[in-house]
């Protein structure tokens, strides 16, 4: 028997013409464009949310399915799309998510779009095919929510690969997902140890999970909020901030996470380079800041150099960018000449005004409000006047000077001279 008798002999089997196009043909073939769920978050097809136990991954998932099954908002201020909803709440019981839609819907009614149930069969035992039939007997279907993934995988074999097994999880549903365009969230666990350079690492399983997968959402804990990361073949790549409302037990988006923890994160940074008082490499920084994101750490240095408000002081160090001024004059002399991290900053004001007749130059600095001349304690007077006319005030004229001081009015003496030739 040849080969082109093959596929007529094996009756309904496909063979690898089947479904063969050209790509000329592929222009001209129309697809319906991809529904969007939940706008910037989650489309049609197969998304995992991830995340610590006890983070708020269920509350989430209520949550959107009573906004996509009813009139309501969600996360603050997002309209999901509209449609019929299946909740499988595989670790919760009737009681429990009574007392959460209660608690979500405060005095509201429960819509009649969502459905739930607390128990399905995994997806290699029958669970595909009634997900399936769910879908069929549904014609405005729009998301199903399944909590969690581990309730409803098959069960890995003995031989079975562990990538192979993560990608089997996914593949039945993903395919579903997308001949009937809607959304299927799984919710997921993080790994114990966390990745420093890409979060989306830190979901449990191999690369066979999330590949499969078509949007990967992570949350984690940061700053007193949670920080979600959103990747998606379908969406845009994303960093958002999300806090939790104990009182209504809901969610919502504060913002772009790069805005949102920008001074928290800065201030940290400079809190922490102040109090060592010496340049620090970034894993001290992180050390010191308990951030493990080492790329992300390393882009806000750059950022805060660019900005003034740090400085790079040699490969891969990084110190506080702060100008010495009055009130650490008198801190090097009261600490032997060496400043200490909790001086006091006093503002210098500085004005230079030129009279072009007379080809002089005015210069009057101020230091901190010292009421008197310097004198044997390092306080200096709060103005002093340097003109080419009168001369400047030399350290001669202060006798009780200390040493470190006279070599600061040297140096500061033979500066303004050259700039004003």
């Amino acid at each position: 028997m040849t080969r082109d008798y093959v596929g007529e002999a094996l009756g309904d089997r496909k063979t690898w013409r089947d479904g063969l196009i050209t790509a000329k043909a592929l222009q001209t073939k129309a697809f319906a464009p991809v529904r969007i769920i939940l706008p910037g978050l989650i489309p049609e097809g197969v998304t995992i949310v991830a995340g610590k136990p006890k983070i708020g991954k269920s509350w989430l998932a209520l949550d959107v399915c009573l906004a996509v099954a009813g009139d309501r908002f969600v996360l603050g201020e997002t309209k999901p799309v509209q449609g019929d909803v299946l909740y499988i709440a595989a670790e919760d019981n009737q009681r429990r998510l009574k007392k959460r839609v209660d608690k979500i819907l405060q005095t509201q009614a429960a819509p009649e779009g969502l459905e739930m149930h607390t128990e399905w069969r995994r997806v290699d035992q029958g669970g595909l095919d009634d997900i399936e039939a769910w879908c069929k007997s549904k014609p405005r279907r729009r998301l199903i929510w399944i909590d969690t993934l581990a309730k409803i995988r098959p069960i890995i074999g003995r031989s079975e690969q562990a990538y192979a097994a993560d990608y089997r999880a996914i593949e039945g549903l993903q395919k579903l997902a997308g001949q009937y365009q809607v959304g299927i969230v799984l919710n997921h666990h993080l790994r114990k140890a966390s990745s420093e350079d890409d979060a989306f690492d830190d979901v449990s399983g191999t690369l066979g999970l999330t590949g499969a997968a078509d949007t990967i959402i992570v949350m984690k804990r940061h700053a007193g909020m949670v920080k979600v990361f959103v990747r998606g073949r379908d969406i845009e790549e994303a960093e958002l901030a999300a806090e939790f409302n104990r009182n209504t037990c809901r969610w919502r988006i504060v913002g772009a996470a790069d805005e949102v923890f920008r001074s928290e994160q800065r201030q940290a940074i400079v809190t922490a380079l102040k109090a060592a008082a010496r340049p620090m490499s970034i894993a001290e920084i992180m050390a010191a800041t308990e951030r493990r994101d080492r790329h992300a750490t390393q882009m806000l240095l750059l950022r805060m150099e660019a900005a003034g408000e740090i400085k790079h002081t040699g490969r891969g160090m990084w110190a506080v960018d702060t100008p010495l001024n009055a009130s650490d004059f008198g801190d090097l002399v009261t600490n032997g000449g060496q400043a200490t991290d909790n001086n006091t900053k006093s503002e210098t004001n500085e004005s230079h005004s030129k009279v072009t007749d007379k080809k002089t130059s005015d210069f009057a600095v101020t230091f901190g409000k010292a009421s008197n001349q310097l004198n044997g304690n390092g306080n200096l007077s709060e103005s002093h006047q340097v003109t080419k006319v009168t001369g400047f005030e030399g350290a001669d004229d202060y006798p009780e000077l200390p040493d470190c001081l006279r070599r600061s009015f040297s140096a500061t003496h033979a500066s303004s001279e050259r700039g004003q030739q």
